[in-house]
């Protein structure tokens, strides 16, 4: 008879815990309850053994710190051995420390960061109930603070710190949520609580203010307000934000917008019009005669219904770091010196949001493009790898090297399987890299075929391939455009059917020097739409004349935004002349140079640089944080002084995806644009959530190119890289470019490379990380109806989706509706069925499955067809 499995949870939300069964077991003394707490708060991840000594012992290690810490691993791999919970959990020696692989079921940190992430999704979205009732069941998994026994003999380790600031967070979005829905009368109590608990959250005194309003208690609101306010003066010497500022005002004046309103559902729209190839692959059930009842049909035993998915097909890009540490190094040394080494290209990567999946001996390898598609994955993972490079050749200065370092980028389609807490990527190329890289010479950064051709003119490489020994010729990467010193301003396809909007721009920019007052400008289009080369060809003709304007831009380049990337903190750097990745100390002394040949010596140079500074602080500032408005109100202070000497043309790219702190800044900066000579111009999705307010603002939409100038782009392409004609510009490529300049672009290149065709229609990459980055971003039920959907042909209809996947007609009709509003599907004419909004669309939701879900499809067709 076999073994009952034994339930075992781990709960850090409050005391450690590690339960069985219902019965919580005895963990022993501090240090071992120590060691479990930290494996537990950085599960699916790699703990550094010197990192875990440092904080088990803050005080200083004893000479056997290492041998209690493996005996303590040794005791917690016979409790999982006991109670038999491989594969679910196990503690694996992973260099340079240990990895406790665990289900997120099994924790209830994961738990509670997976319903997070979800209900925060279901809130952009739109779904308002779902992520009330998600972010509530993510809040009620908390029994305290984060290993509240630990904490209390004397531990404060920053991840538990931070984990408090993620449910303080998660804990106001619920409540802006609810509130939202009308609930405020419930919810008044647990606000004011809040409140006088964390006096200094800005975010939840203005939702206790709303509150109380609705509530019909304006005095109070008002109350709250001003005792806010007080705190803010008396512990830190700030007034309150100007959101909270204008709500008071708006308070005061009973503006009528504070009435409780239903949210605007946020939309989706990809370029192309309502034109859709059916896919080959299943042949459409009809939806109104069910198989079992037909006149003289034997009743036929259903298929078995599959499971959902739990793989996904992935286009990603791997990057590959490997070190020589030389046979000077003591033996004894090799494994601290691996940890520094590891944990360096850790966080290099990890601030670009790539994720670390493999730590094998001297080489560590990291994908871009898991678990969510980014747009720009690629030039992330060779930006990453190039300051991987610098840091290490950087230790040329301080002497001898312990280390050389080998880097290679790879473009490479990945099984991603995503049934544990961290997805698992599986792909013979994640071997085949790691055995590549040891053949290539150090101190570059080596580029694939497919790398090379997706990242285009933003990439800048050797002209000649480099002909590996271990494979395919590869190609030497030296730097991305826009990066200094590389130039900005690079020969690139011409811009057409643009002129008119291009017109406009400069029609603003030239009122801005004119008269000497700002003007806002939006620019809104799908990605690929051309928003961001409309702004660079306006700083070219800008800059044909350099005393006419200062362009500066936030800190993103290629819309490239990284995990801990500051926006602020790029415009700043932009305008210093800063280089990517230089020290604090570097980033000092040329702003206090800058701000000084800005103001000269006097003291408002000297105060304005102390303002600035906490930018470039060592491992970035924390937005959000007390000194954030004396920060903003620095670069605003900033901007306004530059203006003064020269007008300037202050570039915001993606402004759909601006975090709370940068949509502050951008607001105060807003009042401030009407007097001064400063033209601010934002591109942002037509999806865009925040969008500046003020009467001098324009929001200019960039439509689809039209056929004539879809097939003049694609005959400059051709003609300008190999001579082409033009030619093969077919119905079916014109349907699949659907007057989208990047697309068409992307194809006629892929045409350059591939005369004869793209092996089974294959995409180019470019393109199709995009829409992938587009699709990720949807609910998981939402995203596997999608995928499910392209193994139809004809017209979608519910029926036949529910009957090829593992969801109900009634969850397939909601979320193809919900497709449906985010103009990923089209309804058909007669309004019975649906069709994909744009062919690439399907292409890209069909590529992501994997071929079991497409077999377990063809069978389940197959025994409806039959019966």
């Amino acid at each position: 008879m076999p073994k009952p499995r034994t339930d075992v949870r781990f709960n850090v939300l409050g005391p450690l815990q590690v339960v069985r069964d219902g019965a919580i077991l005895p963990m022993g003394g501090p240090k071992k309850r120590a060691v479990l707490g930290y494996l537990l708060v950085h599960a699916n991840d790699v703990v550094a053994t010197s990192q875990m000594i440092k904080v088990i012992w803050p005080q200083g290690a004893p000479s056997t710190a290492r041998k209690m810490l493996q005996n303590t691993v040794s005791w917690f791999r016979s409790v999982l051995a006991e109670h038999d919970l491989a594969p679910s959990c196990a503690l694996l020696t992973h260099s340079p420390g240990y990895l406790l692989r665990v289900d997120e079921s099994m924790v209830d940190l994961l738990r509670f960061e997976r319903l997070t992430r979800a209900g925060r999704q279901a809130l952009a979205d739109g779904r308002r109930a779902e992520a009330t009732r998600t972010l509530r069941e993510a809040l009620d998994l908390w029994r305290g603070p984060v290993l509240e026994d630990l904490t209390d003999t004397g531990i404060t380790w920053p991840r538990l710190a931070a984990l408090q600031e993620e449910r303080l967070t998660t804990l106001e979005d619920y409540l802006e949520a609810e509130i939202a829905a009308g609930r405020h009368h419930q919810h008044v109590a647990e606000l004011d609580q809040l409140v006088t608990a964390e006096p200094h959250r800005e975010r939840a005194c203005r939702l206790l203010m709303i509150a109380l309003y609705r509530c019909g208690r304006q005095v109070d609101a008002l109350r709250a307000y001003h005792r806010t306010r007080k705190v803010l003066m008396d512990d830190l010497a700030l007034e309150p934000t100007r959101e909270l500022r204008e709500l008071e005002s708006r308070i005061l004046a009973q503006d009528v917008s504070l009435r409780p309103a239903a949210e605007p559902e946020l939309r989706l729209t990809l370029p192309g019009a309502a034109h859709a190839r059916p896919a080959p692959a299943v042949e459409t059930v009809p939806d109104r005669e069910p198989t079992a009842h037909r006149a003289g049909a034997e009743e036929a035993a259903p298929s078995p219904r599959p499971a959902a998915s739990t793989g996904e097909r992935k286009l990603v890009s791997i990057l590959t770091t490997s070190f020589d540490l030389g046979p000077e190094v003591d033996p004894e040394d090799v494994d601290d010196l691996l940890a520094d080494l590891a944990a360096a290209v850790r966080t290099e990567v990890e601030n670009a949001g790539g994720t670390v999946v493999c730590c094998t001996g001297s080489a560590v390898q990291a994908v871009f493009g898991v678990p969510r598609t980014g747009e720009h994955d690629m030039l992330a993972a060779v930006r990453t790898g190039l300051a991987v490079r610098d840091r290490f050749a950087a230790r040329e200065d301080a002497g001898p090297r312990p280390a050389t370092v080998r880097l290679s980028v790879n473009t490479e389609e990945v099984l991603i399987k995503t049934h544990g807490a961290a997805p698992e990527v599986v792909s013979p190329a994640i071997d085949i890299c790691l055995r590549r890289v040891w053949s290539l010479p150090p101190d570059s950064v080596w580029i694939c075929e497919a790398t090379r051709r997706s990242g285009g003119a933003d990439l800048i490489h050797d002209l000649a391939p480099y002909s590996s020994p271990a494979g395919p010729p590869l190609w030497h990467a030296t730097g991305l455009r826009g990066d200094p010193p590389c130039p900005v301003d690079i020969p690139r396809p011409p811009l057409v059917d643009r002129d008119h909007d291009l017109m406009i721009l400069q029609e603003h920019f030239d009122q801005v020097v004119r008269r000497g007052r700002g003007r806002i400008l939006t620019l809104v289009g799908e990605a690929g739409m051309g928003k961001s080369r409309l702004v660079l060809e306006l700083a070219r003709l800008i800059r044909r004349g350099p005393d006419r304007a200062r362009v500066l831009r936030t800190g993103t380049v290629h819309g490239l935004r990284t995990a801990t990337a500051d926006p602020l903190a790029g415009l700043v750097a932009s305008w210093a002349g800063l280089a990517h990745g230089c020290t604090p100390e570097e980033a000092e002394a040329k702003v206090t140079a800058a701000v000084s040949g800005l103001l000269g010596e006097e003291p408002a140079a000297r105060s304005l640089t102390r303002d600035l500074l906490p930018l470039f602080a060592p491992g970035g500032r924390a937005r959000g944080g007390p000194d954030t408005g004396v920060l903003h109100a620095a670069v605003v202070d900033l901007l306004v002084r530059i203006a003064g000497e020269l007008p300037v043309v202050l570039v915001v790219e993606d402004l759909h995806a601006a975090d709370d702190d940068l949509s502050r800044f951008l607001g105060l900066l807003a009042g401030r644009v009407a007097a001064i000579p400063l033209l601010l111009i934002s591109t942002a999705r037509p999806q865009l959530a925040r969008r500046l307010c003020s009467q001098a603002s324009t929001t200019i939409t960039l439509d689809r190119l039209t056929d004539d100038a879809v097939r003049e782009l694609w005959g400059s392409v051709l003609r300008r890289e190999d001579g082409g004609d033009g030619a093969g510009l077919t119905p079916e490529l014109f349907d699949r470019i659907g007057g989208n300049p990047m697309f068409a672009i992307e194809f006629a290149r892929q045409r350059l490379h591939e005369p004869d065709g793209a092996p089974e229609g294959r995409l180019p990459a470019r393109i199709y990380r995009v829409v992938a980055a587009t699709l990720d971003r949807l609910a998981p039920d939402e995203k596997e109806i999608l995928k499910e959907a392209t193994l139809v042909s004809g017209p979608i209809v519910p029926d036949t989706v529910a009957a090829l996947g593992c969801h109900t007609v009634e969850v397939v009709r909601g979320c193809l509706d919900d497709l449906t509003r985010r103009d990923l599907l089209v309804r058909d004419r007669d309004g019975t069925g649906y069709a994909f909004a744009h062919p690439v669309i399907r292409d890209v939701a069909h590529a992501q499955l994997p071929k079991a879900t497409r077999s377990c499809a063809d069978r389940r067709a197959e025994a409806l067809r039959v019966g």
